[in-house]
């Protein structure tokens, strides 16, 4: 699956999770990987599904300063293309954790990979318009 993932904004992501979890009610920790330097992005998602028997939503906030990755927030790198894994984790709750890293240890499986093209905010990228206001065009002889 491909996700489309854009740069500082909420994005919305719908995924079918419950069905490969092995607990009733996990807590999933994502990971973004870096095609290109490799770098690793770790997250908590929130499901805000109604219908969680048939597919799994989340909200996913991009920041570009202090995210709370235990709240479905993450600060990614340069866009381009990552590769995402979610996991299940034995964790009943968050309490005493302060990063989503510290949820790594509770890892319990693995239960969708796929890919992320991650782009710009729309807001963010300059639109140009051409300074040109007379053309020449030169006419053979």
């Amino acid at each position: 699956m491909m996700i489309k993932f854009e740069k500082l904004a909420i994005n919305d992501i719908v995924v079918t999770l419950t069905e490969k979890s092995t607990l009733t009610n996990p807590i999933y920790l994502w990971e973004f990987k870096n095609d290109q330097s490799n770098d690793l992005y770790y997250f908590v998602g929130v499901d805000t599904s109604q219908f969680k028997q048939r597919y799994n939503q989340f909200q996913i906030e991009d920041k570009a300063t202090n995210p709370n990755t235990l709240a479905g927030q993450t600060s990614l790198g340069n866009e381009g293309f990552y590769n995402y894994t979610i996991y299940e984790t034995s964790l009943a709750n968050l309490t005493g954790k302060t990063t989503a890293l510290e949820c790594v240890p509770f890892i319990i499986g693995t239960v969708e990979v796929g890919l992320v093209w991650v782009v710009p905010n729309i807001a963010t990228v300059e639109a140009y318009s051409p300074a040109v206001e007379k053309i020449t065009v030169y006419q053979p002889e």
